[in-house]
């Protein structure tokens, strides 16, 4: 019997995420199978930006794989399958959080690596600058409100619209925004001695 692992790339990426969701929520396991396989180390990035934990982060996007499984009959397939997805991780995130009472939480160390904030600036030093952006970067988003960490995050981790965060967080658009664009003045701010504004608009 073929598995998820064994099938070709053209074999995984032949349903859209709509056909995969209805199969999906019909109870069709190879469907639900897909769907782990193109979400997963999605999941687990973001989890990983909300927690600071990638142990803890694999747990999270593992659980919502589980809830998602449970509740599948109650997906609307005429829905995001992602942007529901996200919304179970980020309530077990939440939730997480909520229980072991941390305050400052969406630690990026196991993100630097992915995040590409361009320097405006090239040469030999070019290396070491962009060490100290991130690091830097990194320091200054401790400093964010959970609200404005978290929508930074997933649009800047996952390039979610405006308009799939605040379904996520259950918030409205225009609290997003608001979010979005104070995290980025103050991270704008942290880092204005680099020069250029590092790809944050």
């Amino acid at each position: 019997m073929e598995t998820v692992m064994q099938m070709d790339k053209s074999t995984r990426e032949e349903y859209s995420d709509n056909e995969l969701a209805l199969k999906f929520s019909q109870g069709d396991e190879r469907a639900f199978s897909l769907i782990v396989l193109r979400y997963q180390k999605r999941l687990i990035q973001v989890a990983t930006a909300i927690l600071g934990d990638e142990d803890e982060a694999m747990d999270i996007a593992q659980e919502t794989f589980v809830r998602a499984y449970g509740n599948r009959t109650s997906f609307r397939a005429d829905s995001s399958v992602y942007t529901w997805l996200y919304r179970i991780l980020y309530n077990l995130c939440i939730s997480a959080i909520r229980k072991k009472k941390i305050v400052s939480f969406l630690s990026f160390d196991s993100q630097t690596e992915r995040i590409d904030y361009p320097s405006t600036d090239s040469g030999p030093d070019e290396p070491c600058e962009r060490k100290e952006i991130l690091m830097t970067v990194k320091a200054a988003l401790q400093e964010l409100p959970v609200r404005q960490r978290t929508v930074f995050s997933m649009k800047q981790l996952e390039g979610l619209k405006h308009e799939e965060i605040a379904k996520v967080m259950g918030i409205s658009v225009g609290a997003v925004k608001a979010s979005y664009f104070h995290a980025v003045q103050k991270l704008r701010e942290s880092l204005k001695h680099f020069g250029g504004d590092h790809g944050m608009c």
